[in-house]
């Protein structure tokens, strides 16, 4: 993690620099001032959305050229082509008005590619594991806000970054019990406080509303 931040600094914004280890042995990192957005109580604006997809895009343009063995603490994901953030959602993100001064929480950082990178960044910040929606208004909701992505990122369609968001959550909801298994004490956590069962149960529904999604997206 501490070559990837390196190797952006001077880069791309809104990334914290490291600035060594303290008496106590934890971590220290340059501050990033700046509002969360608490999207169990409103989701990002669609100017937050899209400065946030800028961002990322920025991100793969910089990290092109960097390679780094690891270890790596995510699960591998399928068809790496590059190193990206993996959680990239309004909860590691602080803005200052409509315009993104950072993104952190970068420990899930490794092999991936911009379609995975854009799913998970749709599940968090359409937001789609918002299944509780009734699901006329969500198919009209998430697509809308996925053709947004889609056009913020450049060079992919709606439609691929739908397809992306259960395959990227799949890998996710199947990672996080083999990572607790081999001793990551985070992710044991996830299960135990039932995040990790909730994203499971989001994830069977949402399966059964991506069709009515792609539909919307069609009729445009």
């Amino acid at each position: 993690m501490h070559a990837l931040l390196a190797h952006l600094d001077g880069r791309l914004t809104g990334v914290p620099r490291v600035l060594g280890v303290d008496e106590q042995g934890r971590e220290v990192l340059t501050y990033l001032p700046g509002e969360v957005v608490d999207v169990d109580r409103e989701p990002l604006s669609q100017a937050r959305l899209v400065a946030l997809v800028h961002w990322t895009r920025a991100l793969h343009e910089a990290t092109a050229g960097f390679d780094h063995p690891g270890p790596w603490r995510i699960w591998p994901l399928p068809r790496p082509t590059l190193v990206g953030h993996n959680d990239v959602a309004a909860y590691n993100a602080c803005f200052d008005r409509d315009e993104l001064v950072g993104v952190f929480d970068w420990d899930l950082a490794g092999p991936t590619n911009p379609l995975l990178e854009l799913g998970f960044l749709a599940w968090n910040g359409v937001p789609m594991w918002r299944v509780d929606l009734d699901p006329d208004e969500y198919a009209e909701v998430t697509a809308h806000r996925l053709a947004v992505v889609a056009q913020a990122y450049g060079g992919v369609s709606p439609v691929d970054v739908l397809h992306a968001v259960p395959e990227r959550v799949q890998a996710m909801v199947d990672g996080i019990p083999r990572a607790a298994a081999a001793g990551d004490a985070g992710m044991a956590n996830l299960i135990r406080i039932g995040t990790h069962a909730q994203d499971v149960a989001a994830l069977a529904e949402l399966r059964r509303r991506v069709p009515a999604v792609e539909r919307a997206l069609r009729r445009g």
